[in-house]
């Protein structure tokens, strides 16, 4: 090895990435065609978080010689690079070349995953370990890859070994920066916020140049409800690495958490610019896009991600997908594909769907069938559904795309949803005659999703404590019952001593039926921002909506109207966590307020 070359080398082994870089080049413009020269640098760019970079030198280096470990390292920067296709083949080849190592398992794990293939790539991760239970990488992908798709569940006992194999190398290598990053990763995935910031804080204070570490902080900031530190960590980050699709793409979602979505948007055209394959961003774009009412360009990118399960659900037979062709005596099927609240909101297409001459059926959970079953225009409702009960299909979020839904166009006609006979006839007959006090019902908090970090951290913005809304038990002459489902929910009332203020009646409720049989009593409803607000704004009653400050896109960046539900009303929060004051204007609507 020259002394270019070992000069180069030992850069890299100390981590003195611009300095290796340097010696790298100075090495190849003499002899372009050094292999090592070319895998070592495609390497270095990987560690800095450039796979674009990388993708070109590891490439030259596998076409003078495609051994494992350079074709696996090509599979990484592809898939870096958003090049998924690309990076799921290397993968292939490395596997091929050997069929029994754990990284070569765990690698073509980590590119089904990209792909989309979660099931696969669970199992090739649970393969990797077979071959090798020590593989530290293997542990915690396996993990990372439960928990990126909801399974908190699964993912807590990997996490938690991989926890325990980091801290004991971290506690043998101080000054290892990797091993503190991926720490500092882990103990964020399992929740434990505070813990990983020193972590990740002492491998930047290690290697200041520490891209992915910088990145990782401010992610953790941002969880931790820092969303201004966050932005400026992440400028940073892009500052060490200006090539990164994923900073910029991180930065849009930080920037839409201070509810800055033309800056966002900007963002995520940086993102796009650098690696326009990135599903990411063009899903997380889809959000300011519609946040900013730009509904021609965002229903469109929203189509991003479908069949992506840790995105937008699977898509069944992608060959049968419904994209507005003529449906004339076909078998179309919707199915609900996210949460009840976006099922609540977009089922109002139903009928439109009907009329283009279709035979509808709508795939939906159980909770809502009773519901559903009173909306115009479907035939039938269905648990599950085989290959040959149905000509074509669409999500029921894909409706609007379909439809070419603009802000002026959103179907918003008169109430769409009713209660069914039965139930109205049930919970009417609770309910005491009218002493001319309002009835309101109050949703004070969403499902917490425990085993679901990012949805976790969202609710953690939406919702608050009971005892927030004390102001609004001061105003005379309201009857409030609460709506709030759960055990938690009844321990509240308790706790803050308002049994006398609030009837609680939802432990006999089955499902959303009984739910809109309760609200079709009531005169206003009150909530957070939660499947409750789609219920009563579907059956017309008024609802005022609580918002956070970092507001879903359809409120429309807290805008007091909202035209897909012309009896809401939203009162946003003027400050990140303000919920004091939203309160307090709820109070004041409440005391003026008079039923229609």
């Amino acid at each position: 090895m020259s002394d270019l070359l070992q000069t180069a080398v030992a850069y890299h082994q100390a981590g003195n990435a611009v300095e290796a870089e340097g010696a790298y080049r100075a090495f190849l413009a003499g002899q372009p065609h050094h292999r090592d020269a070319l895998r070592f640098l495609g390497g270095l760019y990987l560690q800095m978080g450039r796979p674009a970079e990388a993708v070109d030198y590891l490439n030259r280096a596998v076409a003078i010689n495609a051994d494992v470990e350079t074709l696996t390292n090509l599979g990484i920067a592809l898939r870096g690079a958003g090049r998924g296709a690309e990076s799921l083949a290397a993968c292939e080849r490395a596997l091929k070349a050997a069929p029994h190592t754990s990284a070569a398992r765990r690698n073509y794990a980590a590119a089904l995953f990209l792909a989309g293939k979660i099931d696969a790539a669970i199992a090739w991760y649970h393969q990797a370990l077979d071959a090798d239970p020590d593989d530290l990488s293997a542990l915690i992908n396996l993990g990372l890859a439960y928990s990126d798709i909801g399974r908190g569940d699964a993912a807590a006992p990997w996490l938690a070994q991989a926890q325990a194999r980091l801290e004991q190398i971290a506690a043998a290598n101080p000054s290892d920066a990797a091993t503190l990053n991926q720490l500092g990763t882990i103990l964020q995935r399992q929740g434990k916020l505070q813990d990983a910031l020193p972590p990740y804080r002492r491998a930047l204070e290690i290697q200041p140049g520490y891209a992915q570490a910088a990145l990782n902080l401010a992610t953790c900031l941002r969880a931790l409800g820092h969303p201004a530190e966050a932005v400026d960590m992440c400028r940073y980050a892009i500052g060490l690495m200006p090539d990164s699709s994923d900073a910029y793409t991180n930065l849009g979602v930080f920037l839409q958490e201070t509810a800055r979505h033309d800056d966002a948007v900007a963002a995520f055209e940086n993102a796009l610019r650098l690696n326009p394959n990135s599903l990411l961003a063009k899903r997380n774009m889809s959000f300011s896009l519609l946040a900013l009412g730009r509904y021609d360009e965002g229903w469109a990118m929203h189509e991003t991600g479908l069949g992506i399960t840790s995105m937008r659900g699977k898509n069944p037979f992608p060959e049968r997908r419904w994209t507005g062709q003529d449906v004339t005596g076909k078998r179309l099927l919707i199915w609900c594909e996210q949460g009840m609240g976006d099922d609540l909101q977009f089922i109002r297409y139903a009928p439109l769907c009907k009329a283009r001459g279709c035979t509808l059926a709508v795939q939906c959970p159980a909770p809502l069938r009773r519901l559903f079953a009173t909306v115009s225009g479907i035939d039938r409702l269905v648990d599950h559904v085989g290959a040959d009960d149905f000509d074509v299909h669409a999500s029921l979020m894909s409706l609007p795309y379909i439809f070419g839904t603009r802000l002026e166009t959103v179907p918003a006609q008169g109430p769409y949803l009713r209660a069914p006979d039965d139930a109205r006839a049930q919970w009417a007959a609770l309910f005491p005659a009218r002493t001319g006090n309002l009835r309101v019902g109050l949703v004070w908090a969403g499902n917490p999703h425990e085993n679901q970090i990012n949805a976790h951290l969202t609710d953690r913005r939406r919702s608050m404590a009971l005892e927030t809304l004390r102001p609004l038990f001061d105003v005379a002459g309201v009857d409030f019952y609460s709506l709030q489902m759960g055990a938690a929910a009844v321990a509240q009332i308790d706790v803050c001593g308002l049994r006398s203020r609030i009837a609680d009646i939802m432990g006999d409720v089955r499902d959303f039926a009984d739910t809109a049989a309760i609200i079709e009593n009531l005169d206003l409803v009150i909530s957070v921002d939660t499947s409750v607000v789609h219920l009563a704004g579907g059956l017309g009653k008024p609802v005022w909506v609580m918002s956070r400050f970092d507001a879903c896109w359809r409120w429309l960046q807290n805008r007091p109207d909202n035209p897909w539900y012309p009896s809401a009303r939203v009162f946003g929060q003027p400050a990140p966590g303000d919920w004091a004051s939203v309160v307090d204007r709820v109070a004041a609507a409440l005391a003026a307020f008079k039923t229609p």
